[in-house]
């Protein structure tokens, strides 16, 4: 399985390099649009759809009111958009979507935001505001389906998710910090590509065995 892992996207960028990234790594791509972590999803999309150039079928929660399920069933790649990783996880496990996203025939699984949290083992992602320290935050550390055996944090250019670095602490799993409009992706386990829309933003990996250093990640394959 191909997993593409997505920081954030913005429909003001028109560099269209990660979205590109699918129709290179897939064959005749089936894609359906997931938008169940959103019900506010019109602007992404038609970005989506924009920057992608080709069909797509989208999987919205009016689909799983009428149980409409035969789209999930001819796609060979779902693109999990953003929004409250908690509730796109809770509804995928609610409607036991997950044997159409592991189905043989499906090449790729990719998620930005929220979708990305979901498909790993634990995300820094949906808003929980606390104080700590005469600080205030506003992120909690999310539980993923845990398809990808790794911590991830997107939009990590945000001030207040500083504390994702002391926060990976507490999980025996190497974690992964994306800033907007940046990607990762894998092949099973392993990261093989590092993608950017906009060169002036970063990506790093903190290994676990390294104390979790912060080590750029720099577009390339790898």
């Amino acid at each position: 399985m191909k997993y593409l892992l997505i920081g954030g996207l913005n429909a003001t960028i028109n560099t269209k390099k990660i979205q590109q990234t699918i129709l290179e790594e897939v064959t005749n791509p089936k894609i359906v649009y997931v938008t169940l972590a959103s019900q506010k999803y019109e602007l992404s999309l038609a970005d989506f759809k924009r920057k992608i150039g080709v069909r797509i079928e989208t999987f919205t929660r009016d689909d799983l009111k009428v149980a409409n399920f035969n789209k999930l069933k001819e796609a060979n790649v779902f693109f999990f958009a953003g929004g409250c990783a908690n509730d796109l996880i809770s509804l995928v496990k609610e409607y036991n979507l997950l044997p159409y996203f592991l189905d043989s025939k499906v090449e790729m699984l990719a998620g930005v935001s929220a979708g990305a949290i979901m498909l790993a083992a634990y995300g820094m992602g949906d808003k929980d505001a606390f104080m700590d320290c005469g600080h205030f935050y506003n992120f909690k550390m999310v539980k993923g389906l845990g398809l990808l055996p790794i911590i991830f944090c997107p939009h990590y250019q945000k001030e207040e998710l500083v504390l994702f670095d002391d926060e990976v602490k507490k999980y025996p799993y190497d974690a992964y910090a994306l800033e907007d409009e940046t990607a990762l992706l894998f092949y099973d386990n392993k990261l093989v590509r590092v993608i950017k829309n906009e060169m002036g933003m970063a990506c790093y990996y903190l290994k676990r065995d390294k104390n979790y250093l912060l080590i750029p990640l720099y577009e390339r394959n790898l």
